[in-house]
């Protein structure tokens, strides 16, 4: 899957482009895009990205990486 993240939000969300699809994820760990988000980070890093990944995510991922070892 790839991603082109497009800028952030003020609104804690993150507007994306998704397999050539508009969508806007929000920053909620409860919300299962945000989590399939943290996911593609883990396992296939920034390549699956077009542009920069937040910082915020990357944290993220780092963190959910860390609580699954």
């Amino acid at each position: 899957m790839s991603y082109s993240i497009n800028t952030i939000e003020e609104n804690d969300s993150i507007i994306m482009i998704i397999q050539d699809g508009f969508t806007s994820i929000p920053l909620n760990p409860e919300n299962r895009d945000y989590q399939e988000v943290l996911d593609a980070i883990i396992e296939q890093g920034a390549e699956c990205f077009e542009g920069d990944i937040p910082q915020e995510l990357l944290d993220a991922a780092e963190a959910k990486r860390l609580s699954n070892v």
